[in-house]
């Protein structure tokens, strides 16, 4: 494996001047010109590119950047091809239409929306991955919305929420185990302190679904719309509540921690085998081009075609496409020296606990806007501020707490990021659409920046508030610092 490269010194003024271009780039881009993301991003690349040429980078160091920056994408781009096999496959073989036809039967309008937050958050917390959640209930979850009648921004808030949950939460999620590692602390510490922003969040979250789903009682949901639905999924497709055991193998496969690729491509794989007995309508070219380019066929009812004509490796293209850019061009700011110019300056400005917190949860976002990579907004400002916390006797994991609050939850709502392009991909909902109802990781941030300003659940080393008294962490914690 091929050792990380340190990026190059750059001065400040270049700095904010490259960010500028940026900015500038993107805002007539997206905001005059109303261009598509994935032209204004390779627009915003060429920009770089220039910029890294300039301030002295040969053009085989640039393209060896970019092919770096790409390289990093692989992992991601295989998930999402791995994902539209799953949708095609799982509408051929019968399994999401299964899902949707049961949930409309069964699951009440009025609590469509707290159950469907709560499931996600379980499969999500036992799996460790909100990819998974938000890819296979998540995508049938969104099919419930749409025949019940509900805004499909809500819906996706509702998935989003529910996956961010446990990635955030899990011992098994990946991030849960980097930023601790980062800040140099326990991760079961980490765990315990990140309940103080991410209980709150969560139960509010619950709350809002909740009161949300109320005005989807009976009188005001079209019944008549429900059972179209309801007989299109039925004349199409043979129903069998059996098929719903593949999305639990897939489910069971990544809560064992087989990667989510391979869970993702077994899913799929099982499916196809699967259509050719549950569904033998269907002819053999028709399964298995659902897996390249997604199911298609002729239906009387528009809300039941737009549900199932789509999946297949190809409806992920633009999403890959998007992601090998964001990351392209995130990896030259970083080689650059764009970033470390900016926070090392942002450093400087801070030495107490509170602004400390409020550093790091912006310079997480910076982070995102940047280089639209989770593990980079966690990994980046974890090394740069941990020295800082130490200096102002602030418990690591405090840190690893507000590197999730920011890096972990802000990449899904900055549209660009990797996170957002999976979920807006997947969920065929724009990040921007479903932002007003993604309620848990919105609240995060906002009770971290609570404490931060009142110094509540900001604690020492030793365990024991910065404001008030008494030790609010276990003996271990205060054992640990003491070592240190």
């Amino acid at each position: 494996m091929s050792k990380e490269k340190a990026p190059k010194k750059m001065s400040f003024p270049v700095a904010v001047f490259t960010l500028l271009v940026l900015i500038a780039v993107m805002a007539v881009g997206l905001a005059v010109l109303k261009l598509g993301t994935v032209t204004v991003f390779a627009l915003v690349l060429v920009a770089m590119s220039l910029i890294a040429l300039f301030t002295g980078f040969s053009m085989d160091e640039v393209q060896e950047t970019i092919l770096d920056g790409c390289k990093k994408a692989i992992l991601v781009i295989l998930i999402l091809m791995s994902v539209g096999m799953v949708v095609g496959s799982w509408i051929v073989s019968g399994v999401i239409p299964s899902i949707i036809y049961y949930g409309l039967k069964i699951l009440s309008p009025s609590y469509f929306l707290l159950v469907g937050f709560i499931i996600c958050c379980i499969v999500s917390f036992f799996t460790g991955s909100s990819y998974t959640a938000a890819g296979t209930l998540g995508v049938a979850f969104m099919g419930i919305g749409y025949g019940i009648g509900i805004n499909p921004g809500l819906t996706a808030g509702m998935v989003i929420s529910g996956a961010i949950f446990g990635d955030k939460m899990s011992p098994f999620s990946d991030t849960t185990n980097l930023a601790p590692a980062c800040a140099g602390t326990d991760i079961f510490l980490h765990i315990k302190s990140m309940l103080f922003t991410t209980v709150p969040a969560t139960l509010i979250a619950a709350v809002l679904y909740f009161v949300l789903g109320l005005q989807y009682r009976g009188s005001s949901v079209d019944l008549a719309n429900v059972q179209a639905i309801s007989d299109g999924i039925t004349g199409a497709f043979r129903v069998n509540p059996f098929l719903i055991l593949i999305p639990v193998l897939t489910i069971l496969l990544a809560i064992k921690k087989v990667p989510s690729f391979l869970a993702m491509l077994t899913g799929a794989m099982v499916a196809v085998i699967v259509a050719f007995i549950a569904q033998p309508q269907f002819d053999v070219a028709t399964i298995f081009n659902s897996i390249a380019t997604g199911f298609s066929q002729e239906f009387d009812n528009a809300m039941v075609a737009r549900l199932f004509n789509r999946g297949g490796i190809s409806s992920m293209m633009t999403t890959v496409s998007l992601s090998l850019l964001c990351l392209a061009f995130g990896e030259l700011l970083q080689r650059m020296g764009v970033l470390n110019a900016i926070l090392d300056k942002l450093q400087a400005l801070v030495r107490k606990p509170g602004p400390l917190v409020l550093s790091t949860l912006v310079t997480c976002l910076l982070t995102v806007v940047l280089t639209a990579s989770q593990y980079v907004a966690i990994l980046l400002p974890g090394e740069i501020f941990k020295e800082s916390y130490e200096k102002a006797d602030v418990a690591p994991y405090v840190l690893s707490r507000t590197l999730e609050d920011g890096g972990t939850i802000f990449s899904f709502l900055v549209p660009w990021s990797m996170a957002a392009i999976y979920t807006s991909g997947v969920l065929e909902v724009p990040t921007l659409e479903s932002l007003p109802y993604t309620f848990m990781p919105v609240l995060c941030p906002i009770f971290a920046i609570v404490y931060a300003l009142t110094g509540f659940a900001v604690f020492k080393k030793d365990g024991s508030p910065v404001k008030g008294k008494g030790i609010w962490f276990s003996k271990k914690a205060k054992v640990a610092a003491e070592q240190k």
